[in-house]
Order: structure tokens, then C-alpha cells, then sequence
């Protein structure tokens, strides 16, 4: 028996050694230690003790029992050490802390894992049940809890306080500060001690006073506030607010504060509960009660309610002394609790913006406190004075404030391949906004010198973050939000829905100039759907202060609505902004939006560099100073140009990852076919796969239901990420289909082709020569930018028989020129001239044609070009014309002008759809045997009878 246990785990260990080692070679992170040693491993489940070994047959029970013994164990490591979660629910009551003395040593890590395909789940929250019915559609039950619960999940889905909307109608009495009473009292004040209302529209609060909040939004920033009590006073309903925050949050300047004559939403009382998806808590009688949705059965419902503010803690002592090298993959964590930012005895939530909140009594002017006003929220996942941490492959639901933050001095850390979803804050923070500078010190500093320091080398790389920033309140957080940070790369994430930004950037506005801990940062290839998704002035990235060396490109914009309600914009590049670079960027945005890009002349703005934008609306403010910024190409109906295109297919969750996208967003046609395209007949395009190489893709007529190739319909493998474009032009969408010839879906973007097969795009064309040409660094799509005196080569180009002509659609700012056709060499035979007059600019196109003449066969092919001053042509595409067409021999699929075995072996795959077309011309013409307009088996079979008899 003790044999077979050996090597059962022996076994176990190399196959978790094999999946760690090929997680490491497959993901964009930071460089670590890569060795095949293992120095130990234990196993977890929640089914074991503590008082096992820790063995695969006798785990222990939690996770904390294996940290302390991996602390035995890791002074002097001499492999890896793997702590293996099996699947299951491990119920914590208290945060797991992870210090210093839980560090991977001598440049090896300590692995906290999910065995194999397992799920285990690190969860928050105690589960309720024993539902019964109190009345109607509501139903009850007890939870043993002695505070207000502000967060419920049933079904993994969240649940929200009960609530009413109603207008304020002024302060109520005054609540006076004196400086120096407290701690938080930073200066003296005075502000409204309660909010009045008209008793017509509150009604009267039977229980539980204290458990009301109130939230009220602004353009970019939302409130809550707590009461204390409720009196009726005449003939107003009168909450009165839990003091000091009620005070505190009556403080932003800018708009940001709370107002007492505002539209509110007051939450939590049982008079409100009216409503599928509600819930509401009496803390006095221990009763939760909740309206279930459609189709939720109270008897058999996951219903989680949260006890836990922070799962994992993990954090070092000083830059000195830091938690170093562990890794977090494949666990779930769930379920957070959080009673908002606590002052003296009372809670509540403002700031200006962000992801942070106010923490003391001041004036409002958070820039006269270089920040030390504000601090960040708690996160599920909480990591500080760290060095290589890293989270891959996990799971963050249902948080009560931010899902995952780095705010001080975590260094060559990575989160990869994660999913985020149901953030109530910011799915990722990192920095800090107090770390306007570094070790500065203050009275009010939260972090001393020698333990501040700037997040740098942080990865967020290939991340799918869903429905952050939507809970009441929070509305003006991000996706992603980070502060004052250095190096932090950004790229090949996914944001979708949120209440404010997708992704932030920078902090300071235009204050603080000679501050250097914002800088060399990069935010590229990022897909963000729906942004300002409640709040507004802001869009889909957002950038405050200076941050030199900064890269914000290629990313895709889908979602930014109108300014009915408020400033909205594709880019926001806010006060301070500067030293920034913001190129080839797609956003396909309402046309309502106040700018494209938010880069007008206000705020010390300066040394942008935007360039390459393409969006469905051009709508740019003022430059700012020492700035080169593009007009933005206008693309109203975002179809989009190839180049931009493949863009907006290359931005977001890259393939290796495609997993941890949700099918209900990312259905599998438009995960394979993400944007709109113009481009040419018969062109090659890049898509995604379909993940299934049972499945065809197609591009075909919208509402096609029968499927055949031909110059109208074209096909790919499941698994291709390519595909050739109809031969035909015309508007096209793309279906999926399955191994039976069922539809499984149909894109939503469309595909437009144009010109015909024989036209080749410059671009791809004047990228092959390797010659002196111009790239794409002037801007346009599919454009070969051409000087005088260029030239480029089409090595073995195939001319048909016959030909007499060349045309080409050209666009001359200069006086014109001419296109010299040349073969062989660039001083070969000429066998056409064809002159080019100006059309007037770069963009304007007109069709130049000449003649051709004694030309046929294969050949290099030069074009050089000649005259004009300055840059000359941009050539779109060209094609030569006049030729006859080559007979097609019927069964030669392959092209060699003889019909054979390997026509036979290629029309096989072609059928299994392992290859997409044939080398010839006419894919039809050649593999239609029987001539009845479709290739298939009959045709395979009349093939293999020819070939048999020899005929």
C-alpha cells in the first residue's frame, strides 16, 4: 500500500510540474526562476484535518495549516514548493495572512494551486437557508448576524438593498467641527446634520434606522452616506446622518460632494422591498429577507451572504523585507463583505474620484493635502511591500469594494489570465494617490519612508474584467485603476461594463509638477465595451497628470454613449495629462460623444502625441501645447479599414486565453469575427478560431441558410485563424457552423468587400520587396506611401495571357508623375508608362490606367516611381487588366496541368475541411467533376473512378 500511495503522488507531482512549467512558457510575464526541482508539496482539501501529513490520501483541512507548514520548510529552498487545493467549498472566517516569512527562497516559489482540474473555492460568505414563505412573492429566513448586511449573492449572481428614489429638499440642523477634537478633524466646519424629505415620499421607518444609506451622484462621482435615525419633523421625513461622515461627504469641491437638495436614492428598509432581485436584513430580529427573481426556487437556491472583508492578505514589512515569490493559480475566490470607510463611529463613502475615499474632516481641496486625504479600498485579494506575486488563472467574484489591489511597493508581479467579474469598486488598483512623491513622510502619511514605495513592474496582462463599478455608490470607479505607478504594462485585456472608466491612469491633475512617480507606462492592445455605463465626463481610458514615456495604442473602444447627460468621450486625456503617446487606436463610439478624444488646450495639458485614431466620429477639442495630434479618420458606420481591423481582432483576451471569456458576452461567431471590415475580394483575412475544428466558418449573404463555395460564399476550418474573402463584392456576415450543417450563429459585424479578385492592396504588395519603401507611420489603411525615385517588387508575379492594361486607384497631393512597370529588374524591359495628375490630396482617390504592352508569363515585377516633389502617390490597389483566362483542367485541383493522386489526396482534406481552397485559380472549374455548381463527395468519387480506368 505504501508503494502505490509513492507513486500515485510522484505521479501527481510531475503532471502538476508539467502544467506549472508550460503556464510559465505561455504566459507575458515578468522573468523568473524556471526549474524543473520540487522540493515539497502538500495537499489541501476541505474534507481533511489539520492534524494529516498533508499527503494526496490525508490532506490537511486549511489553507492556513499549509502555510505554516511550508514556514518550517522554506528558509533555504532548494525546489519549488506546492501547496495543492483540491476541489470544494473552504468556508474562511478570518483573512489568510501571508508575511515575509511565507517567501519562495534562493530564487524558487511556493505554489498555491488548484489540483489538476479542480475547483477550489475560497469563499467569504456563510451559505443561508431554511426559506420560507413570509408573504406574497416574499420569502424569509434566519441569518445569525448582529450588523447590516449591505451585500447578498444568490445563484452566483448579486442581489441588491432594497431602495427608493426620491428628491431631497434641504439640510436639517448642524453638525459643527472643531479642529484638533480627533484625529480626523483636520480643520474646523460646520455642515447639515440631516437630510429632509417630504413624508409623502419616505415613508416610516419602523426598524432598524441606522441601516439606511443614502447615494447621490454627479457627473463623475457618487456618495453614500449613513443615518443615524429617522424623526418626522411637520411635514418632512428627516434622516438624520451618522456623524462625522455625513459631514465629510458634504466636503469635495468640484461638484464631487454630496448635496442635501439632489436627487437620492435612500437604500436598506423593508418598506422598500418591492422588487425581484431584492433583499433586506433586520439585524434585531436576525431575519433576512429577500423577493426572489424568475425562476429562483428558495428551496433549492445558493444563497451567500457575506462575513469576510478580505480573503488574502498578504503583506511585507519594509522595501527591505518583502513577501517575495509565490504564485496563486487556478482558485476561485468569492463572496467579500465590507461596511464602507469607517470615521470615528460612523460610515460612509465620498471622494473627487476614483477608486479611493476621503478619511478625514478638511476643506474639500484634496490637493492642499498632497492626498494624505484620501485612501484606497480593501480588496479581496490585498498585496503590499511584495516582490513576484503572482495571480494566473483565477477566478474574482462578488467583492464588497475592489477585487484585487497593489498599493504600496509591490514590485515584478503579474496578474495573468484572470477572471474578474461582479467588482462593487475597481477590479485591479494599484499605487497609491499619496504617492505623489516617495518617502516624503508628513504628519498624515499612511506610509512611512523605507516602507512606501512605487508599484513597478506590475503585468496586468490578459484579464477578462466584467461589471465593475456598478454597485450604488461606486460609480465613479474603473476596471482597472492605477495611480501613481512605474512600469505598469496594461495589455490584452478585456473590460466590459462599467460605471465609469474601463481603465485610469495617472493621478495629481495638473498640480505637483515636479513629480517623477507616474511614468514609462504602457496600456495597449485592450478591448473595452461599455464604459460610462451611469456616470459621464470620462471614457474609456483615462489619464490625469504627467506620465513620460507613456504608450496608450491599439487599443478597441464598443460603447461610449451620447452626452445627453453629461461629457462623454472616447479617450479622456483629463488635466495634467502630458508626455503621452496615443496611437492607432479604434473606437467605434455614439456619434453623440463631446469629443473622439478629450485633448483640448485646458489644464496643462501638453506633449501628446495622438496619431492614427480612427472612430465613428471625428470630434476633436483644441491641441495643447507642444502636441502632435491627428485629425481622426471618420469611419461612421464602423466598418472598419483593414488595418484597423486587425486592431480591433488583435485587442483584448488573446487566444490562449479565450477560456475565460464568458459565452453569454462572447458568443463564438463574434468571438471569431469581432468587428465590422472593408476590405478587397477575394483577400486573405485574419480571424479568431472557433475553437473546434468540427465547425466551418463562413462568410456568406446575410441570412444564408445553404452553404456552398462559390464567388459569393467562402469557407475556413473551425480552427483557422484565416479566411479567404468572397470573390464577389458585396456586404457580408459571418456564420459558424457545426460538424452536422447546423447554424450556431451569426455575426453581428459585417464584412464588406469591394474591387475584385485580380486587385492587389499596395500595402501588402510594397511589404514584400524589402526595397526602399515607406511604411504605414503617415497614417490611412492599405496605402503604400510612395516619394519619388521609390520603387517596390512583387517577386514571381503571374501575368495572364494577354494582357493590355493596368489600373491602379491612386491619391496625389503633389503635381503628379508617373508609374513606371518594369520586369525582371528596376532597370528591366518597360512595358508601360501611366501618367498621374494630382487629385487634389492624400486621401482624395482617382483611377489611373495605361496600356501594357509584350508582357506574359512570370516575372519580377518593378514599379518605380517618378516625377512630382515631396511625397507623390499613395496607391490603394492595383490590378493589371486584359487577360485571357488559362483553361482549367477539370480534377487538376492542385495545378500542375495533370490530374492525379495528389488531386485526389487534395480534394479529401478539402472536403474534411482541412484545407479551405485549392492552389488553382477556379477552385470551382477544377474540383466540380460532375459540373452541378458544388464540390462534395460525388465529386471525390467521379475523381477516384477517373483516376482507377485511367481516363
Amino acid at each position: 500500500m505504501q508503494k502505490n500511495k509513492v507513486s500515485k503522488k510522484f505521479i501527481s507531482l510531475i503532471l502538476s510540474l508539467v502544467i506549472v512549467l508550460c503556464s510559465i512558457f505561455t504566459f507575458t510575464v515578468s522573468p523568473m526562476v524556471v526549474t524543473a526541482a520540487t522540493q515539497a508539496a502538500y495537499y489541501v482539501s476541505p474534507t481533511g484535518s489539520d492534524g494529516n501529513p498533508g499527503t494526496i490520501d490525508a490532506p490537511f483541512q486549511t489553507i492556513t495549516k499549509a502555510r505554516d507548514v511550508v514556514r518550517t520548510v522554506n528558509k533555504n529552498m532548494t525546489g519549488d514548493i506546492y501547496v495543492y487545493l483540491r476541489g470544494g467549498d473552504y468556508r474562511l472566517t478570518s483573512t489568510i495572512n501571508f508575511g515575509p516569512e511565507d517567501s519562495g527562497t534562493n530564487g524558487f516559489r511556493i505554489f498555491y494551486q488548484a489540483y489538476q482540474d479542480e475547483i477550489p473555492v475560497l469563499n467569504g460568505a456563510t451559505k443561508v437557508t431554511g426559506w420560507t414563505q413570509h408573504n406574497g412573492n416574499i420569502y424569509k429566513a434566519t441569518l445569525n448576524r448582529n450588523t447590516k448586511l449591505r451585500y447578498l449573492f444568490v445563484n452566483d449572481k448579486r442581489a441588491q438593498m432594497t431602495k427608493k428614489t426620491v428628491k431631497g429638499q434641504g439640510g436639517y440642523g448642524t453638525y459643527a467641527v472643531t479642529k484638533g477634537q480627533a484625529s480626523w478633524a483636520w480643520t474646523s466646519g460646520s455642515n447639515s446634520d440631516g437630510v429632509k424629505y417630504n413624508a409623502s415620499d419616505v415613508p416610516e421607518i419602523t426598524s432598524n434606522k441606522d441601516d439606511l444609506e443614502i447615494v447621490n451622484g454627479t457627473t463623475w462621482n457618487e456618495n453614500i452616506v449613513c443615518t443615524r435615525d429617522v424623526i418626522t419633523s411637520g411635514s418632512s421625513r428627516v434622516l438624520l446622518l451618522q456623524q462625522p461622515y455625513g459631514a465629510i461627504a458634504q466636503l469635495p469641491g468640484w461638484g464631487a460632494a454630496f448635496t442635501t437638495t439632489s436627487t437620492h436614492t435612500i437604500y436598506n428598509a423593508f418598506e422598500f422591498l418591492n422588487s425581484p432581485g431584492q433583499f433586506y436584513f433586520n439585524k434585531t430580529t436576525k431575519t433576512l429577507y429577500y423577493y426572489p427573481r424568475p425562476g429562483e426556487d428558495m428551496s433549492t437556491a445558493d444563497v451567500e451572504a457575506p462575513v469576510l472583508e478580505k480573503l488574502i492578505d498578504i503583506s511585507g514589512k519594509s522595501n527591505t523585507n518583502r513577501v517575495k515569490n509565490i504564485t496563486f493559480q487556478g482558485i476561485t475566490f468569492a463572496n467579500t463583505d465590507w461596511n464602507l470607510i469607517k470615521v470615528g463611529d460612523s460610515y460612509g463613502r465620498t471622494t473627487c474620484q476614483s477608486a479611493d475615499g476621503f478619511i478625514a474632516y478638511y476643506n474639500g481641496n484634496w490637493h492642499d493635502t498632497k492626498y494624505t486625504l484620501l485612501d484606497t479600498y480593501p480588496g479581496m485579494i490585498n498585496v503590499s511591500s511584495s516582490d513576484s506575486i503572482n495571480f494566473t488563472g483565477n477566478i474574482i467574484k462578488h467583492s464588497a469594494a475592489d477585487g484585487i489591489t497593489m498599493v504600496n511597493d509591490v514590485i515584478n508581479s503579474n496578474l495573468v489570465g484572470n477572471y474578474i467579474y461582479d467588482i462593487t469598486s475597481s477590479g485591479i488598483t494599484v499605487g497609491h494617490p499619496q504617492h505623489v512623491y516617495l518617502g516624503d513622510g508628513g504628519e498624515h502619511q499612511k506610509y512611512a519612508p523605507g516602507v512606501e514605495g512605487i508599484c513597478t513592474n506590475v503585468v496586468i496582462n490578459n484579464n477578462m474584467l466584467w461589471d465593475c463599478s456598478t454597485a450604488p455608490g461606486f460609480g465613479g470607479c474603473a476596471g482597472i485603476t492605477a495611480f501613481f505607478v512605474n512600469k505598469l504594462k496594461v495589455t490584452y485585456n478585456t473590460v466590459h461594463t462599467t460605471g465609469y472608466n474601463g481603465i485610469t491612469l495617472g493621478w495629481g491633475w495638473c498640480n505637483f509638477l515636479d513629480s517623477n512617480t507616474c511614468k514609462d507606462n504602457v496600456i495597449n492592445n485592450n478591448r473595452i465595451y461599455n464604459a460610462l455605463n451611469r456616470l459621464h465626463d470620462s471614457g474609456a481610458i483615462y489619464t490625469i497628470g504627467q506620465m513620460p514615456y507613456t504608450t496608450i495604442n491599439e487599443n478597441y473602444v464598443k460603447g461610449i454613449p451620447d452626452n445627453s447627460t453629461g461629457p462623454t468621450y472616447g479617450l479622456h486625456n483629463d488635466e495634467g495629462s502630458a508626455f503621452i503617446t496615443e496611437n492607432d487606436n479604434v473606437l467605434d463610439i455614439s456619434p453623440g460623444v463631446t469629443y473622439t478624444i478629450n485633448c483640448e488646450d485646458f489644464g496643462q495639458k501638453h506633449d501628446l502625441t495622438i496619431l492614427r485614431t480612427y472612430a465613428t466620429v471625428n470630434k476633436m477639442g483644441k491641441n495643447p501645447p507642444k502636441s502632435t495630434i491627428d485629425t481622426p479618420v471618420a469611419v461612421p458606420d464602423n466598418v472598419w479599414p483593414l488595418a484597423q481591423y486587425n486592431i480591433a481582432l488583435n485587442a483584448g483576451v488573446q487566444e490562449a486565453y479565450r477560456s475565460i471569456l464568458p459565452s453569454n458576452l462572447f458568443p463564438v461567431q463574434d468571438y471569431v469575427f469581432p468587428a465590422s471590415c472593408a476590405t478587397k475580394c477575394g483577400a486573405d483575412l485574419n480571424i479568431r478560431s472557433s475553437g473546434n475544428a468540427a465547425n466551418t466558418v463562413w462568410f456568406a449573404p446575410a441570412g444564408t441558410t445553404k452553404f456552398v463555395v462559390g464567388p459569393t460564399m467562402t469557407k475556413a476550418v473551425g480552427t483557422a485563424t484565416s479566411i479567404v474573402t468572397p470573390e464577389t463584392a458585396g456586404t457580408y456576415k459571418l456564420f459558424v457552423v457545426n460538424s452536422s450543417g447546423a447554424k450556431i450563429g451569426e455575426s453581428d459585424a459585417l464584412l464588406r468587400v469591394s474591387g475584385s479578385a485580380s486587385q492587389i492592396e499596395a500595402e501588402s504588395f510594397s511589404s514584400q520587396s524589402g526595397v526602399q519603401t515607406e511604411n504605414c507611420s503617415e497614417g490611412g489603411q492599405d496605402v503604400g506611401y510612395i516619394e519619388n525615385g521609390d520603387y517596390t517588387v512583387y517577386n514571381n508575379f503571374d501575368f495572364k495571357n494577354g494582357v493590355t492594361g493596368f489600373k491602379a486607384r491612386v491619391a496625389s497631393g503633389a503635381s503628379g508623375g508617373n508609374i513606371e512597370i518594369r520586369l525582371d529588374s528596376i532597370t528591366g524591359p518597360l512595358v508601360g508608362t501611366c501618367p498621374v495628375t494630382s487629385t487634389g490630396g492624400w486621401q482624395t482617390w482617382a483611377d489611373a490606367t495605361c496600356n501594357v504592352s509584350g508582357v506574359s508569363g512570370i516575372h519580377n515585377l518593378y514599379l518605380k516611381f517618378t516625377g512630382g516633389s515631396g511625397y507623390l502617390f499613395n496607391i490603394n490597389w492595383f490590378e493589371f487588366t486584359g487577360g485571357g483566362t488559362t483553361p482549367v483542367l477539370t480534377g487538376d485541383v492542385n495545378g500542375d496541368d495533370s490530374v492525379d493522386a495528389t488531386d485526389y489526396a487534395m480534394m479529401k482534406k478539402y472536403l474534411l475541411g482541412l484545407i479551405n481552397d485549392f492552389p488553382v485559380e477556379d477552385d470551382l472549374k477544377a474540383g466540380d467533376i460532375n459540373k452541378d455548381g458544388v464540390i462534395d463527395a460525388i465529386d471525390l468519387a467521379l475523381l477516384k473512378k477517373n483516376l482507377l480506368s485511367g481516363t
